[in-house]
């Protein structure tokens, strides 16, 4: 988990230093696809048949379907940390602030279940993007259980083993989310956050 949030202003050139709008086209096009189609069986050729753009100009921005899907994770995990960071990276005892990181991170995931879906089964098929989503969720299994073990000095998370509990809510987190917006119709993301917070809560926090 870096250390501080990246920057979120929106620049008019990706990293690459191409027109973001035709990044954006092309990812866009590739989400859909993925509504209906494991990622397996999405092309460049029907990815590209969903904008108007040329079949070769795919590989002006990505390399490979790996790389967008890779490329899009991580623009998505920084919006996560973004949404996160108010409880990752305080001390504060009040569970309010854990039900705020975790709103907000539902927020987030729900409209890109179905990216989150794609590469998460993708993991179980392709080693390179089974290597990217194991080091995904161990970033997060690690930010957590820092955060739990600086609850536990303070004397307000119970007592419970920092490493295991974390990668138990983050597989919890994962399945989850991935159920509940990775396949349409899609789940009330309120009532979501709420279900995921009263775990979240239960697990860690003694009854007040």
């Amino acid at each position: 988990m870096p250390d501080s949030l990246p920057s979120s202003t929106t620049a008019s050139l990706s990293s690459r230093g191409v027109p973001a709008d035709v990044r954006e086209r092309i990812v866009a096009s590739t989400v859909a696809l993925l509504w209906d189609h494991p990622l397996r069986d999405i092309t460049v050729k029907t990815i590209m048949a969903g904008t108007d753009l040329s079949r070769p100009s795919f590989y002006l921005h990505f390399k490979s379907i790996p790389d967008l899907m890779e490329e899009r994770l991580g623009e998505l995990e920084k919006s996560l940390i973004e949404a996160t960071v108010g409880w990752l990276a305080t001390a504060d005892d009040d569970p309010q602030t854990l039900w705020r990181a975790l709103h907000a991170l539902v927020l987030v995931v729900e409209p890109n279940g179905v990216v989150f879906r794609a590469i998460s089964e993708a993991a179980t098929v392709d080693d390179r993007l089974a290597e990217t989503w194991t080091q995904f969720m161990g970033q997060w299994d690690t930010a957590v259980a820092a955060r739990i073990r600086v609850g536990q000095e303070a004397g307000y998370l119970k007592d419970v083993d920092p490493d295991l509990t974390a990668f138990a809510l983050n597989r919890m987190n994962a399945e989850v989310l991935i159920e509940a917006f990775g396949r349409r119709p899609v789940k009330d993301s309120e009532s979501i956050a709420r279900t995921v917070h009263q775990i979240w809560t239960s697990t860690l926090y003694a009854a007040r």
